[in-house]
């Protein structure tokens, strides 16, 4: 049944109001099914909201506004988030291995048993994404600004995404982060996978959680990353286009390239210092390169052997993922966020998507 929700205007204060509303108000929302409100979330969550509610239109014939739209999206997201947030705080609560919470899971119940994982593979990547200004409220105004948006990615094995899990989370402090990274490991059976891989930037804070939940993990330092501050550091050294920089250049990339790729880190600090000038200041990425070189050591290897041993070297995996929750649905032109509906997304689009990579499996 269809119930036409006309718009009027007050003509004295301006005020527009639909007298329907009202009466609609009794029944809370429950003109909506359960059903329905699960596609609705599903369609957006996975489209811009006007897009998503034509969408909407040709699957199941019924007609929202992008706003109801929204707000469905929004309700259903938030509840989500709740509930992998609750998670993830019983996990830190209870402080005991994850063997342990993996096998009180399947004594209740809560999850099914799954297969004993060869390899488990994870890694956090972020994006940068905006963020618009709230309305003021109690006194207080929410800034906007470009906020970090956090993915983590857990691989269970095997080629493709079909033996992983997406634990995402929008600008979440690091504590809940590393909540919500733990209780996707015990999921995805972490301390049961007979090699265990942890992929990352060299940020403190994740050397400090890969510590923690895995320490037995062979701890990997992104070699894209790596590269980048070495030939930054180079380039620093003798900048610009003429040929004979290019080449001195192209002769130092020579040289370090194949040690750090062999391990042979102390080999290339060696390399890195002779490059230091005898006169004048110190070129600030090299010494940042020379740093970084000091301060990776237990992060650094021979990644000619990691990649023989079926180990991931670059953290194509992990900016995929980020891109698959985060930059498809919400880094759209003009796209301004605020963060509870924000994160409601989130939750969402790694809900489906786990769920379609679980089915798919």
């Amino acid at each position: 049944m269809e119930v036409p929700l006309r718009r009027l205007r007050c003509q004295q204060c301006g005020h527009v109001f639909r007298p329907a509303e009202h009466c609609l108000a009794e029944i809370k929302g429950y003109n909506v099914t359960a059903d329905l409100r699960e596609l609705a979330a599903l369609v957006g969550s996975s489209w811009p909201y006007e897009m998503a509610a034509g969408v909407l239109k040709r699957l199941s014939g019924v007609q929202l506004s992008d706003e109801r739209l929204r707000q469905l999206t929004n309700e259903q997201g938030s509840i989500l988030a709740k509930q992998q947030q609750a998670q993830a705080q019983q996990v830190l609560q209870e402080a005991v291995s994850m063997s342990q919470i993996r096998a009180q899971r399947e004594a209740s119940g809560h999850m099914p048993k799954q297969k004993q994982p060869e390899m488990l593979q994870v890694g956090p990547g972020g994006r940068m994404a905006a963020l618009a200004r709230a309305k003021r409220r109690h006194g207080r105004e929410n800034w906007g600004g470009r906020q970090k948006a956090w993915t983590w990615w857990a691989n269970r094995g095997g080629t493709g995404p079909t033996c992983a899990a997406l634990c995402g989370y929008l600008w979440a402090s690091r504590r809940y982060f590393r909540m919500l990274t733990y209780a996707a490991a015990c999921d995805l059976g972490a301390t049961e996978a007979k090699q265990q891989v942890v992929l990352a930037d060299g940020a403190e804070w994740i050397k400090t959680q890969a510590g923690e939940h895995f320490p037995d993990a062979v701890k990997i330092l992104d070699w894209p990353h790596l590269w980048r501050k070495i030939r930054a550091a180079v380039r620093s050294v003798q900048p610009g286009k003429h040929p004979a920089r290019r080449a001195w250049r192209k002769e130092q990339y020579e040289v370090l390239l194949p040690l750090l790729w062999q391990g042979e880190r102390e080999q290339a600090l060696r390399h890195l210092h002779s490059l230091r000038p005898t006169t004048g200041e110190v070129p600030p990425p090299l010494e940042d390169a020379i740093r970084y070189l000091e301060t990776q050591q237990d992060w650094l290897g021979n990644y000619e052997q990691w990649q023989a041993d079926g180990y991931p070297v670059g953290s194509g995996l992990v900016e995929r993922a980020v891109a698959v929750v985060i930059n498809m649905r919400m880094k759209k032109r003009g796209m301004r966020w605020k963060r509870a509906n924000a994160t409601a997304v989130v939750a969402l689009r790694v809900h489906y998507i786990n769920a379609d990579w679980e089915a798919a499996a």
